[in-house]
C-alpha cells in the first residue's frame, strides 16, 4: 500500500509538482522570517553589550537620530561623580551619497563622536576595530571610517573620497561585515558631522555617558533626569527591553505568516489530492472490488498526502 500511495504521487507530475512547491516556498517564507528576527536579535544583543554606559537624549524624542540638546550639558554631567566621561554623539540620516540619492535596500547612517574623548575613556567602541585600514584619530578631520556595506555598495576602498550629503571626505578605514547596526555606518569625527547636519556649535545630538561603576548606572540615570527636566537616559537593560519590545512584535508576525503558510500548503495538498481521488472512482472501485475495505482506501490516501508534505 505504501509504494503503491508512493508511486500514485508521479502519475500527474506537474500537478505534484506545483503543489510541493507551494508547501516549499511556505516553509522557506517561515524559516527565512524566523532567521531574520533571531539573527537581528543575536546582533542587536552583541552590539549592546558592548555600551557600557547610558545614553543621554532630549526627551520625549521619536528616535535618538532627531535628539538635539544643549553642548552645556556635556560638561555639566561630566562633574558628576560617578561619571567617567560624558561623549557628545550626532546621528544622522544622509540623503545622498555621492551626489546620488541611497539606495532603497540598505540602512546608512552618519556618526560624529569625539573620537579623542572616546579613546581617553579606555572604553571600546561600539563600532569595533577595523578590517582594511586604520581607525580615526582625534585629528582626522576630513576622513570617515565606512562600514561593509556602505563600502560594497559605493565601490569605495581605504583612500577612495567618499561624497555625503556635499561634504568630501576620504576613507580611513572599513569595519568588518556582519552586523546589521554596524554595517551601514559612516563613522566621523563631531566637527566634521556638524557640517553634514548644519548643526551649531552649541548643540549636539545626544551624550554616551561612561561611568567608573557601571553597576550605579540606574542610580546615575535617575539623578540626571532628576536634574535635568529636558533630557532622557536609557540604560542597556532599558535599550534591551525597547528592543525585545519590537522584536516581540516581529516575531507574532513571523508566527502569522506561519500559519497562513501553513493553512495554504494543507489548501494545496487537500486540492491536489481530492483531484487525485475525483479521477480515481474507477480505480478506487475496483480496488474495493478485489477486497480493499474502506479504510484500506482512506490510508492509501493519507499516506499520498504524508509523501507530499515530507
Amino acid at each position: 500500500m505504501i509504494k503503491l500511495s508512493f508511486y500514485n504521487l508521479f502519475r500527474r507530475k506537474t500537478r505534484t509538482f506545483l503543489s510541493v512547491l507551494g508547501i516549499a516556498i511556505g516553509v522557506a517564507a517561515i524559516i527565512v522570517l524566523v532567521s531574520l528576527v533571531d539573527g537581528f536579535t543575536q546582533d542587536f544583543d552583541s552590539v549592546i553589550s558592548q555600551f557600557k554606559g547610558l545614553q543621554v537624549v532630549e526627551k520625549d524624542v521619536a528616535d535618538q537620530i532627531y535628539s538635539r540638546i544643549d553642548a552645556s550639558y556635556e560638561d555639566k554631567i561630566d562633574s558628576i561623580p560617578e561619571v567617567k566621561a560624558a561623549i557628545p554623539e550626532l546621528w544622522i540620516l544622509p540623503n545622498k551619497i555621492d551626489g546620488k540619492p541611497l539606495y532603497s535596500n540598505i540602512s546608512i547612517y552618519a556618526y560624529g563622536t569625539d573620537i579623542g574623548k572616546y579613546g581617553l575613556t579606555g572604553s571600546a567602541t561600539w563600532f569595533g576595530e577595523v578590517e582594511k585600514g586604520s581607525n580615526l584619530k582625534p585629528t582626522d578631520s576630513g576622513m570617515v571610517v565606512i562600514g561593509s556595506e556602505v563600502a560594497g555598495t559605493y565601490n569605495k576602498f581605504v583612500g577612495s573620497p567618499i561624497d555625503v550629503d556635499g561634504e568630501r571626505f576620504m576613507v580611513k578605514g572599513i569595519l568588518p561585515g556582519g552586523s546589521l547596526l554596524v554595517d551601514g555606518a559612516i563613522i566621523m569625527n563631531m566637527s566634521d558631522a556638524r557640517k553634514i547636519s548644519a548643526l551649531d556649535s552649541d548643540k549636539i545630538g545626544s551624550l554616551f555617558v561612561t561611568l567608573h561603576d557601571f553597576s550605579k548606572d540606574e542610580k546615575v540615570g535617575n539623578l540626571i533626569e532628576l536634574k535635568y527636566d529636558e533630557l532622557e537616559v536609557f540604560t542597556n537593560a532599558e535599550l534591551s527591553e525597547q528592543f525585545n519590545s519590537i522584536i516581540g512584535n516581529l516575531r507574532l508576525l513571523a508566527i502569522a505568516v506561519a500559519l497562513i503558510s501553513s493553512i495554504v500548503a494543507g489548501i494545496g495538498i487537500a486540492n491536489t489530492i481530492l483531484m487525485s481521488v475525483l479521477e480515481r472512482f474507477g480505480e478506487i472501485g475496483a480496488l474495493k472490488a478485489v477486497g480493499w475495505a474502506r479504510e484500506n482506501v482512506i490510508k492509501m490516501i493519507l499516506y499520498e498526502s504524508l509523501f507530499m508534505g515530507v
